[in-house]
Formats: structure tokens, sequence, C-alpha cells
């Protein structure tokens, strides 16, 4: 009889490994055989579920999307507005070890669209793609002089938040002990109180 296979058990195994062998050796080190190892697998047995090293990348930040998900739904309650919209930004721009480990595969991935690569980054683009939109939701409700901001600009907002977020997730792998969350929270409330707060109706 054929031995039924939980696909959806072994990839996350095989994200909990890559994240393991990233953590411990770096990015550098994250191969096929590597999570093979160790999972005490054969690499012919990590190629049934993943075919590339890059896919090794993308399947890892696929299973922290899942977390991800809770995380910010328990970090933004039940805020709504403008309020919603800065707590997301903060969120995002925080950090922990584990976090920066999986930032460095996002950039090992994103470094190379090209090939065989090209559906990892799909990937990839669709948890960050995903991301975007929930900044253009709250950029939606920012308010100016009692009304909300028009399309346009609240698709600026959305686009200045992003690329703030995106920016400070590259440096946080690239100069974490420069770029610390206190510094990097510092600059970013001036940039809300400018960009968010600074549209709001006052009193």
């Amino acid at each position: 009889m054929p031995i039924d296979v939980d696909t959806d058990e072994r990839l996350a195994d095989i994200a909990r490994a890559t994240v393991e062998v990233a953590r411990e050796r770096g990015t550098r080190a994250v191969t096929l055989r590597a999570v093979a190892e160790r999972l005490g697998r054969s690499t012919a047995y990590i190629t049934n579920f993943v075919p590339s090293r890059a896919h090794l990348m993308a399947n890892a930040l696929d299973h922290a999307r899942t977390q991800w998900d809770v995380e910010r739904r328990e970090h933004l309650g039940d805020l709504v507005g403008i309020e919603r919209l800065a707590a997301l930004t903060r969120w995002m721009c925080t950090s922990d070890p584990e976090e920066n480990v999986l930032r460095s595969l996002w950039i090992e991935v994103i470094a190379d669209v090209h090939g065989a690569n090209e559906r990892a980054y799909r990937v990839v683009r669709g948890v960050t793609d995903a991301t975007y939109e929930k900044f253009l939701d709250g950029a939606e409700h920012v308010e100016h002089d009692g009304t909300s901001v028009d399309l346009d600009t609240a698709a600026h907002i959305a686009d200045i938040l992003y690329l703030y977020c995106r920016g400070y997730e590259v440096k946080a792998v690239e100069d974490p002990v420069s770029w610390t969350d206190a510094r990097v929270q510092a600059s970013l409330e001036v940039l809300l109180r400018t960009l968010v707060f600074g549209r709001a109706p006052v009193g």
C-alpha cells in the first residue's frame, strides 16, 4: 500500500530546517544538501518537494507568512483608520534574530529574479504585495480637513511608508548594530507625524 504523504507537513519541516541552517551558518550555507542533512534525509527527498535552492528560501518565507499574519492581527487588534496604519508601520519596523534570518532569505531570492528563481520570486512577491495592499487600505482612511484623502494621495502615502519599511528591512540585515529598533522608530515617528497624523483634523 502506498504511504500517504502530508505535503504541507513536509514543506513545513523543510521550512523550519531552512531557517535553522540559515540562523546557525548564514544564508550562503542554505543548500538542498544542508537542509537534507538537517532533517536526516537525502537530497532527493528534499527535491521531491522543492526543486531548487531558491525554492527552499521561498518555501521558508511562505511558511513564515502564516505566523506574520497572526502576529499582525494581534498587534493591530481593533485599531482603525490612521491609528491602524501607524501601528502597521511600527510593527513592520521591528526586529528580532528570527526576523533578520528571514529577511536575509528574502534578499537572496530578490537578488536574482531570472531563470530558475523566477517562480520563487513570485512566491516572495505574493507575500510583499499583500503587505502593500494593507498599507494602501490604511492610507485610504487618512483624513485631511475632515474628509478622506483622494486615492492618488492615499497611494503616495502607502508607497512612502511601504518603501520606508522595505528599506529598513535591508538595513536591518546589512547593519543591525547601527540601525537599532530605537533609532528606526524615532525616525519613523517623525515620518508618521508629517505624513499621516499631520493630515488628520485637530480637535
